[in-house]
């Protein structure tokens, strides 16, 4: 097959103007051809992998990146490939400058007609600063602002999940429900700014009374909760009950006053009180209130009989 020099040079000035255009954009974009070798990329993607186009063309993932970083890409192109459409998903990825990011994949599959190429072409979005704000947004909403601590909606989240573990493991789940004995009058006698640090500093007591793998959250006002997972007979469960009534019974000294409150415990488990959160909390709640008839400072296991 002849080719004319004027097409040539059509040829080559194309060439060059569509690398001029995709250097241009700011985002990573790269192309291969249907066994996975690249064809091409712009100066962003050079960046983002730390190599030249040139060291990259005729290469495939496996000659670029670790095993099994490299059978991800593989399985993806593919599968895209296969299906001869489009892919968009999301992926943490590490650039060549040792950072993490958080990125978005579009990729497609193309046909160059004149030089008889199937392949495909992706961009590389940066979502990091967005998948950043999304992660603190859902911190939030989990958070109780006061205390740090877990809120109502998380705990009832790790809750169920706990208690679903706890079903294919057959192990059992302790829920207790903790309520500080005459914070009212703290509030009443000394302001709310006092009765806030109160609570801050009983939260971070609260957290010096349980294994790192147990679950505390402040539900409201001056309510925590707990959840142990993995508890095996009623010995561990006193344990750790009568370690928060002794934390929360000493007296705290809070910006000048010395102040003192006291705690009732509710405590129900799955699967003997019940399998699912709804009815743990509310056992544990009615629990709670029997300690606290009984004389506040003290910890009650959930019995039909009371």
């Amino acid at each position: 097959m002849q080719v004319n020099a004027d097409s040539l040079i059509e040829t080559i000035e194309e060439t060059n103007l569509l690398q001029a255009v995709i250097n241009s954009v700011p985002v990573p974009i790269f192309f291969k051809d249907n066994q996975g070798r690249y064809l091409g990329c712009n100066l962003a993607f050079e960046e983002y992998i730390g190599k030249t186009k040139d060291e990259l063309i005729g290469k495939g993932v496996y000659d670029l990146f670790d095993s099994d970083l490299a059978a991800v890409y593989d399985k993806a192109d593919r599968a895209l490939i296969d299906a001869k459409g489009k892919q968009i998903y999301e992926a943490q990825v590490e650039y060549a400058d040792g950072s993490i990011r958080d990125v978005m994949f579009h990729k497609a599959c193309f046909h160059a007609v004149y030089e008889d190429i199937n392949g495909i072409v992706g961009a590389i979005l940066d979502i990091t600063d967005r998948k950043k704000a999304e992660r603190e947004l859902e911190r939030r909403a989990m958070t109780d602002s006061l205390t740090g601590l877990n809120n109502r909606h998380a705990l009832v989240n790790k809750l169920e999940h706990a208690l679903k573990l706890a079903k294919r493991s057959q192990k059992h789940v302790v829920f207790m429900m903790l309520d500080l004995d005459d914070f009212k009058k703290i509030n009443d006698n000394f302001g709310h700014p006092i009765g806030d640090s109160l609570l801050v500093e009983a939260a971070q007591r609260l957290e010096h009374c349980i294994r790192e793998s147990d679950i505390l959250a402040r539900i409201g006002g001056d309510e925590f909760a707990i959840v142990l997972e993995s508890m095996e007979g009623d010995s561990g469960i006193i344990t750790v009950a009568e370690k928060i009534i002794s934390a929360l019974s000493r007296g705290f000294h809070i910006e000048g006053h010395d102040l003192s409150v006291g705690v009732s415990i509710g405590i129900a488990s799955s699967p003997l009180n019940g399998t699912s959160s709804r009815d743990l909390m509310k056992l544990a709640d009615i629990a709670m209130y029997q300690s606290k008839a009984r004389g506040k400072g003290q910890y009650s296991f959930y019995s039909e009989n009371e």
